[in-house]
């Protein structure tokens, strides 16, 4: 199984070399925290961290 990776761009964690959200190759695997958005418009959290699509996102990138 690949290694998951977080977008430097836009944080969502992929498993491929590019990233679905932004279209990024700007990936690293040095990420810590997790955070599962399913309805960005109604998350205070998503908000905050500019999230606006559903999906698994970085809280920190390294």
């Amino acid at each position: 199984m690949p290694r998951e990776k977080a977008c430097k761009e836009c944080r969502r964690i992929v498993a491929g070399n590019k990233c679905d959200n932004c279209g990024s190759t700007n990936l690293t695997t040095q990420f810590s925290g997790i955070i599962v958005v399913i309805r960005p418009d109604d998350s205070e959290v998503a908000k905050l961290l500019g999230i606006t699509k559903p999906g698994r996102y970085a809280l920190k990138i390294e």
